[in-house]
């Protein structure tokens, strides 16, 4: 029954994100109309974070995927972790994926194999 539910939560997360407007390319933040789920692509003090925040802890681990400019995809797998009042992941882009140089990446969460929220973007 949890994972019914869980699926069910992921598909309705998915088809109510609101990308925030980019000329050019993918956004670099999303947030679900409820606002629990926001994605977030952009640096933060210099360094690209890749973040997902969650209003419950709607699933535990999620799978990050980046397609490079080179058309390379490279995916790997975290946690959830509680942030307080929320919970949450940011990852460090130029620690767990390639830089494949100057270009457009494709960021996509997915959970259990479904697509969270928007695909996101950003330019190097």
């Amino acid at each position: 029954m949890r994972k019914i539910v869980l699926a069910a939560v992921t598909a309705a997360l998915v088809g109510t994100m609101v990308p925030a407007a980019e000329a050019g390319h993918r956004p670099q933040e999303a947030c679900s109309e409820s606002g629990d789920v926001c994605q977030s692509t952009k640096k933060v003090n210099g360094v690209r974070k890749l973040t997902i925040t969650l209003g419950g802890k709607y699933f535990s681990r999620y799978k990050l995927c980046v397609k490079a400019p080179d058309d390379s995809t490279t995916c790997k797998k975290f946690k959830i972790k509680d942030t307080g009042p929320a919970y949450g992941s940011s990852i460090r882009w130029d620690k767990h994926f390639p830089d494949a140089g100057a270009g457009a990446y494709t960021v996509t969460w997915k959970n259990r194999g479904t697509r969270i929220g928007a695909r996101l973007g950003f330019h190097e």
